[in-house]
């Protein structure tokens, strides 16, 4: 499927294992932690290995439509949401052995991941990964977490999007995961060992993600996906169980609180929703997290496909934050929704939202919020908004990874070298480097009143 392993890099890959271990606990000490695992500037190298009856195991199975409830992007009921699971494709949990620079994991649950990198990947076989560590083996981990994400990178030709968009969220004092990246091999049986190529590995959005960002176990994680977030559809949790999708047990009280919110959302009058929003959501840590989003300007997201993202209700304050995920079509890249790489780079920060959006187009008409949120914009743009400081980032990132995607495609490295040069950024405005030279300075513009905007909405093109 791909080529094989070439000595130079294999060397250079070498070289930075070297560098990566002196530099903090070796992978197989009890020391070894998230922070070790998580080095932007490390590649490391992944081997999996399955029997043949085993990698049968991983193969997708069809199991009908979506519910057809609440968007077009839900699957059926109890089963994983999205592109792919609407139509029909549920993933299958395989039993494998897995091995991170040369440590050993016997018998950890892999299975496919992804919606439309999964579909893009068909041509390939370069297929996004989930594992859990400690499915099969209770009391497993790696770097004292249960499960990781290897993402493909597919839709992304500079394979660093969702590692920088990531890393402004973190910077704004958003929840979002750490990442690093892997080459990732794969042995089925008496095959020669394959080499899949270069992946980004993501820091998994679940109950230990949650604890070491707010100090407690005791919280709810849901993973909604709807257009319209936060619409009362009754008294039962039966008509929001898809549609929030929760990772951990709906106690009486949660399902209570989520479907309050929900009520209160749809039926509060204006005065009441500006007086109360604040009872239910974390406005400053919303504010962040939307301004960083709109900076971002990936409609693929709670801007109008309403997915890619987590809520999660803190048990201390009983109020809602919002957790950032799936970043591979940040930068403005998410051209299938959301018009030109011109109109995306000017895409409005005052109406940052398609029309079937009515939870942000009420939470943006509270003055209160409106103000926060614009206040929270100015200032990430006289910070982290900087394009130079984002410009050292791709720049920092790009030579490690290289010798990497050299091994995996020659001519995806050829068109790399363009995308992350400065020449690229003044020649092509998907770019990186292109979109924050641009989307800064539009950004700036409208803070000062100079120009509204442009404002995307479902007109500008489909699925």
């Amino acid at each position: 499927m791909f080529s094989a392993s070439r000595p130079a890099a294999a060397a250079l890959a070498i070289g930075a294992l070297l560098a990566g271990l002196a530099a903090g606990a070796a992978i197989d000490s009890k020391e070894f932690s998230a922070g070790d695992l998580f080095n932007i500037t490390k590649v490391w190298t992944v081997d999996f290995t399955f029997t043949p009856e085993q990698w049968k195991g991983i193969a997708p199975r069809y199991v009908g439509f979506g519910n057809g409830v609440g968007s077009r992007l839900q699957g059926p009921e109890g089963k994983r949401n999205g592109l792919t699971a609407a139509g029909g494709v549920e993933f299958e949990w395989a039993h494998g052995d897995f091995s991170i620079d040369g440590r050993k994991f016997e018998d950890i649950a892999v299975r496919y991941k992804g919606n439309g990198t999964f579909r893009q990947a068909q041509s390939s076989g370069k297929i996004s990964l989930k594992l859990d560590f400690n499915k099969y083996v209770k009391g497993q981990k790696l770097a004292k977490l249960d499960k990781l994400n290897l993402a493909n990178n597919i839709t992304d030709a500079g394979w660093m999007n969702e590692e920088l968009a990531y890393r402004l969220f973190r910077d704004a004092g958003v929840p979002a995961p750490r990442t690093s990246y892997a080459k990732v091999y794969v042995k089925v049986g008496a095959t020669a060992r394959e080499y899949w190529g270069l992946y980004s590995l993501v820091e998994d959005v679940d109950d230990t993600f949650a604890h070491d960002r707010f100090g407690t176990k005791d919280g709810l994680l849901l993973k909604p996906v709807t257009s319209n977030l936060f619409h009362y559809m009754g008294d039962d949790w039966a008509a929001y169980n898809q549609t929030y999708d929760p990772k951990d047990d709906m106690t009486p009280e949660r399902k209570k609180r989520v479907i309050d919110f929900c009520r209160f959302v749809t039926s509060a009058d204006d005065a009441q929703f500006a007086a109360h929003l604040g009872d239910y959501v974390d406005l400053d840590e919303f504010a962040r997290f939307m301004a960083v989003t709109v900076w971002l300007t990936d409609m693929d997201s709670i801007l109008d496909n309403g997915q890619n993202f987590y809520v999660y209700l803190n048990p201390k304050t009983q109020k809602f934050s919002f957790i950032a995920w799936d970043q591979d079509h940040s930068f403005g890249q998410f051209g299938m929704r959301g018009g030109s790489a011109s109109q995306r780079r000017n895409f409005s920060i005052s109406h940052p939202w398609s029309s079937n959006n009515p939870f942000l187009g009420r939470v943006f008409a509270v003055p209160a919020f409106r103000e926060l949120y614009l206040a929270k914009m100015a200032e990430f743009e006289d910070t982290i908004f900087k394009p130079q400081r984002i410009f050292n980032q791709v720049n920092e990132i790009a030579p490690v990874i290289r010798p990497a995607i050299v091994e995996e495609s020659p001519s995806s490295a050829q068109w790399f070298d363009i995308i992350v040069s400065d020449n690229g950024a003044e020649n092509y405005g998907e770019t990186v480097k292109g979109f924050v030279k641009a989307r800064a300075q539009s950004v700036a513009d409208q803070l000062d009143g100079k120009t509204q905007g442009t404002t995307l909405d479902r007109g500008w093109g489909r699925f």
